[in-house]
């Protein structure tokens, strides 16, 4: 079991897998650099107020907020590598991408969670690298590059974690786990098959999955489900997050019923995924959060609106205005001071 500093990967496996094991965990129960890009935005600072009982503060439009306290946030990401070799990172710029990123906010005050999925054609500043390593400066990028740099599976998610805190006006991310997409089929096989709506044609890819069926994923389905974009319906991001959701919400309706029957089988489960997850959460305050989070409301997904561009290099960008990014952010993580 190897730990960097609060870094674990002897918990769980790849993927976006562990994306529903931990909406599960807070289901189940259930980024820091530069400021970001100039914006409409007038006079955003955080400090501390005076006195006693001292809140994190934020000023926005003339109008101050303070931190909600007794919050977790925590990010999940599903990362997509174009080889299966070990999962090293042999430079500082293959550690693969984060096709998957989801913000869980949990409110233990309110006993609810917050769930952000950003999308990874998002545009943000990107801290890159060279080959060999060397710093080489920031860039505005989709953010699902950002894992791309970094010289072990450790410092490519810490990179994306840099680069989400940013892009949330510099939001403190507590936690962080990230997982490699190959390992959906495990965690699909061991929920004993995740039922979905298809409702793009996979047939060319699967012959089962035929659009329109209600099917129980086998195999190598749930994989194609929920990695499947360029080759499936209208081949866009936006359709593949509506597939991911899917599946983690049946993933999660099935652990939580494996739970109910075995209170050891989150732990069991965990143990089962191998060393492929890349995070800082020791098991100690995983199943804390786990615990405490157990019945909390757990709110739909949601997304900072934008829009979808094509950029010079022809790859598609998503872009947001801060005003709107703020607004979320205020509103899940901070309340006005009147109140």
């Amino acid at each position: 079991m190897a730990v960097h500093g609060r870094s674990r990967r002897s918990m769980a496996g790849r993927g976006i897998i562990f994306l529903a094991v931990m909406v599960l965990i807070a289901v189940a129960g259930y980024i820091i650099g530069n400021q970001i890009e100039q914006s409409s935005i007038h006079e955003q600072r955080e400090v501390m107020s005076e006195g006693f009982g001292r809140y994190e503060e934020k000023i926005s439009h003339g109008k101050t907020y303070y931190k909600k306290t007794n919050l977790t946030t925590l990010l999940f990401m599903g990362i997509d590598r174009d080889t299966e070799a070990d999962h090293h990172v042999t430079n500082y710029r293959d550690g693969g991408q984060a096709d998957f990123l989801l913000l869980m906010v949990i409110d233990h005050e309110k006993k609810v969670i917050r769930q952000l999925q950003i999308e990874r054609d998002t545009m943000a500043k990107v801290d890159v690298t060279t080959v060999l390593g060397a710093w080489g400066g920031t860039r505005t990028l989709q953010i699902c590059l950002s894992h791309g740099y970094g010289g072990n599976q450790i410092e490519c998610a810490e990179n994306t974690v840099t680069a989400v805190s940013r892009y949330l006006d510099q939001t403190a991310i507590d936690l962080y786990m990230a997982f490699d997409y190959s390992v959906v089929d495990k965690v699909n096989e061991m929920l004993g098959g995740v039922t979905v709506k298809i409702t793009e044609d996979f047939s060319a890819l699967d012959p089962e999955m035929i659009q329109g069926t209600t099917l129980k994923l086998h195999g190598h389905q749930a994989e194609l489900f929920v990695r499947s974009r360029m080759s499936v319906g209208d081949g866009t991001n936006a359709s593949r997050q509506l597939r991911q959701r899917q599946w983690m919400d049946g993933a999660v309706d099935l652990m939580r019923q494996q739970i109910k029957q075995d209170p050891n089988y989150f732990e069991m489960f965990m143990d089962e995924m191998g060393d492929k997850l890349t995070t800082n959460v020791a098991q100690g305050r995983l199943l804390n959060e786990f615990n405490q989070a157990w019945n909390y409301e757990i709110l739909p997904v949601e997304q900072v609106k934008g829009t979808y561009t094509v950029g010079s290099d022809g790859f598609i960008e998503y872009r947001t205005e801060p005003d709107d990014v703020t607004a979320w952010i205020l509103d899940a993580l901070y309340r006005p001071a009147e109140q």
